[in-house]
C-alpha cells in the first residue's frame, strides 16, 4: 500500500481494486453527486474502472486521486488528490456526506497542497469551484489556496512548508 501523506486526522493512500465497494458507495450518492453534476455509480464494476484509471494516472503522471481514510478507524471519508488537465495539476476532493463539515475537507486539501508542493515539486496548483457549489468555496477560502486576481473561482497554491 502507498500511503502518499498522513494528517493529524487522516491517511492519503493510493487506490487499490479492493476500494471499489467503498468508492462504488461514494459515487452512488445520488444526492452527492447532484451537488458535483455527475451521475451516479450504478455498478461496482464503474468504481473499478475508475480505479484502473486512477493506477494509469499515478503511473503517467506520479500523482492522481488518493483514497482517504480516517486514521483512528481506518474507515474509508472519501478522495482527493490531483488531476492533470491541459491546464496543469487540479485539486479534486469528494467526500462521503457523513464526514463532511467535519474539518476533513480542510485538512485533505492542505495536505494535498503540501504535497503538490513540497514532495512533487509542482509550480502550478489549482482548484476550481462551481459558483453553485457554497460549500466548495467555503472551503477553498479556509485553505493554504490564494483566489486568483482574474476569476474569483479559481485559486492556487500558496508556498508553504509541509506539515504533515
Amino acid at each position: 500500500m502507498k500511503v502518499i501523506c498522513e494528517t493529524k486526522s487522516l491517511v492519503l493512500r493510493e487506490f487499490f481494486e479492493i476500494d471499489a465497494f467503498e468508492l462504488f458507495q461514494l459515487n452512488s450518492d445520488k444526492e452527492l453527486m447532484k451537488i458535483v453534476n455527475e451521475k451516479p455509480y450504478k455498478s461496482e464494476d464503474e468504481a473499478k474502472f475508475f480505479i484502473e484509471n486512477m493506477e494509469k494516472h499515478y503511473q503517467e503522471y506520479g500523482f492522481g486521486l488518493w483514497g482517504v481514510h480516517e486514521k483512528k478507524s481506518g474507515r474509508f471519508v472519501g478522495w482527493g488528490g490531483l488531476r492533470q488537465t491541459k491546464y496543469g495539476a487540479v485539486i479534486n476532493i469528494r467526500l462521503k456526506r457523513k464526514f463532511q463539515n467535519k474539518g476533513y475537507g480542510t485538512e485533505v486539501l492542505n495536505a494535498i497542497v503540501d504535497y503538490a508542493k513540497n514532495e512533487l515539486k509542482l509550480d502550478k496548483i489549482a482548484a476550481k469551484a462551481n459558483v453553485n457549489q457554497p460549500e466548495t468555496l467555503k472551503l477553498l477560502q479556509k485553505s493554504k489556496l490564494q483566489q486568483s486576481e482574474e476569476n474569483e473561482l479559481i485559486y492556487r497554491h500558496y508556498p508553504t512548508k509541509c506539515v504533515s
